[in-house]
C-alpha cells in the first residue's frame, strides 16, 4: 500500500530538525522504513505525519575481527547481509519481508524460525542511538560485545513499534557464517505428529537451528515456494547449520525418527537457502489474512494449538522449540476473530501463555477494535506516558 512520505531526512541533524517541527507543531510523526509491517499492530493515527528513514541507510562502522557492526535503521537486512558475506560473517536474523529494514525489525521485534539457535534481536542488539520524542539524541549500550554495567535501556525499544523514540543507528554482534546450512524436512500424516516429532528432537541431545511445525494450509503455502519438499499433508522442519560434521550428524540421528514420518528430504547448499526463504515468506503469503500470535511453553503447546490446524479458513505454523505458534485466519472469517481470540487467550492464560492479534489488513473492517496486546495498562503505557506525554512519537502503535 501506497503512503505519502512527508520527510525523509539524509542525517541525523536532518531528522533532529524534523522531530523538533512536530514537536512545535503538537503533530504526531509516524517514523517507517520498509513498511513492510505497517499492517502489524494498532493503525498508526491518520494526521500523522511520516517520516521516511530509507536516506539513512549507511553501515557505520564494522570490525569483522571484533565480530560487531553498526549500521543506520534505514539499512535493509538483506544488503546487511551481502555486505557481511564479503567477510564471511552475518547477522544471524531471519526475520519475515525480504525488504525489511533493520529500524522495522527492532520496532517489530521481529524473529524467524532461527530464533530458537541465535535468539531474538533484542538478543543480538548491542546498542541503539535515539532521536527522543523532545528530539535529543540518545545513546545506550555501545559498539563492543562487553560493556559497561548498568540499564539496557536499548532494550525498550525493541518491540515497541517507534513510540519510544525514531531509531537512528544500531550496534549489533554478528557471527561467522555456517559452513553448512538446509534442514531435514519430514512429511506427516497430520500437524499433531509432525508436533509430536519435534517435541522429541527439542528434548535431545541435538542443537537444531530451527524446530518448524506446518499444517496442510502452511505446508501448502511453502510448496507454493522452490524449494523440494516430501510428500505429507503436514510438514515437520528439521533446521541445521554448522559444520559438515555437524550436519551430518543431525541427519544420522533423526533416521529414527524420520522412519515413523511419511516422507523425508534433506536439503542443504541452494536448496537449504530456497528451504529458509520459503519459511521467511510464509507470512507475505498471508499477508491479507488476520495473524494470530499464541504463546506458552513449549510443552503446552501441541494441546493448545493443535485443534487449529487444517482450518479450511487459514493456516497454522508453529516454532515449536519456542513455544510460539502463529494462526492465520482469512479475512472473511474476520467477524468470528473476536470470540476465538478470546478463547485463546483464556486457554493460553491457564498455561502460563497468551493470545494476541499481530497483524491485519489495514483495511480490516472492525481492525481497531481487535485484542492488540494483553496489558493495556501495564509498564510499556507507563513508558510511554512518562516519555512521550505530549504523544508526538508513533502514537497508538505499540500493542500494549
Amino acid at each position: 500500500m501506497a503512503t505519502d512520505i512527508d520527510f525523509a531526512p539524509t542525517s541525523e541533524d536532518e531528522l533532529v530538525a524534523v522531530v523538533h517541527q512536530a514537536i512545535s507543531a503538537h503533530a504526531p510523526l509516524i517514523a517507517l522504513g520498509s513498511g513492510t509491517k505497517r499492517h502489524h499492530g494498532p493503525a498508526a493515527a491518520p494526521n500523522a505525519r511520516v517520516v521516511s528513514l530509507r536516506r539513512l541507510n549507511g553501515i557505520t562502522s564494522y570490525q569483522p575481527g571484533d565480530l560487531v557492526v553498526s549500521v543506520q535503521a534505514g539499512v535493509k537486512l538483506v544488503d546487511l547481509q551481502r555486505a557481511l558475506a564479503e567477510r564471511g560473517q552475518w547477522l544471524p536474523l531471519d526475520p519475515p519481508y525480504a525488504d525489511a529494514t533493520i529500524g522495522g525489525i527492532l520496532a517489530t521485534a521481529s524473529s524467524g524460525p532461527r530464533r530458537l539457535r541465535y535468539g531474538t534481536p533484542k538478543d543480538l542488539l548491542l546498542g541503539l542511538r535515539v532521536i527522543g520524542p523532545r528530539g535529543v539524541a540518545t545513546k545506550s549500550g555501545g559498539r563492543v560485545v562487553k560493556n559497561v554495567t548498568g540499564y539496557d535501556l536499548h532494550k525498550l525499544h525493541v518491540g515497541a513499534f517507534g513510540s519510544l523514540g525514531v531509531l537512528v543507528e544500531a550496534h549489533f554482534k554478528v557471527a561467522p557464517r555456517p559452513e553448512v546450512s538446509g534442514a531435514v524436512v519430514l512429511g506427516c500424516a497430520d500437524f499433531s505428529t509432525a508436533h509430536r516429532l519435534l517435541l522429541e528432537v527439542a528434548a535431545s541431545p541435538l542443537r537444531p537451528a530451527a524446530l518448524e511445525a506446518l499444517d496442510p494450509g502452511a505446508a501448502a503455502d511453502l510448496r507454493a515456494s522452490p524449494a523440494v519438499l516430501p510428500d505429507g499433508t503436514a510438514l515437520a522442519i528439521v533446521g541445521v547449520e554448522g559444520s559438515a560434521l555437524t550436519f551430518d550428524r543431525h541427519v544420522r540421528d533423526l533416521e529414527t525418527l524420520a522412519a515413523r514420518a511419511q516422507a523425508v528430504a534433506v536439503v542443504r547448499s541452494d536448496e537449504g537457502q530456497r528451504l529458509w526463504a520459503a519459511l521467511r515468506d510464509l507470512p507475505e503469503r498471508r499477508r491479507t489474512d488476520v495473524s494470530i500470535r499464541i504463546g506458552t511453553r513449549p510443552q503446552a503447546l501441541p494441546d493448545l494449538v493443535a485443534p487449529l490446524a487444517g482450518r479450511s479458513d487459514g493456516a497454522l505454523a508453529a516454532h515449536v522449540g519456542t513455544g510460539v505458534a502463529r494462526l492465520y485466519v482469512s479475512r472473511e472469517s474476520a467477524s468470528e476473530i473476536p470470540a476465538l481470540i478470546a478463547s485463546l487467550h483464556a486457554a493460553a492464560a491457564a498455561r502460563g501463555g497468551y493470545a494476541v492479534v499481530e497483524a491485519a489488513p489495514l483495511d480490516l473492517d472492525g481492525r481497531a477494535a481487535l485484542a492488540w496486546g494483553t496489558t493495556p495498562h501495564g509498564l510499556g503505557a507507563l513508558i510511554k506516558k512518562t516519555w512521550d506525554p505530549g504523544g508526538i512519537i508513533n502514537p497508538g502503535r505499540m500493542a500494549l
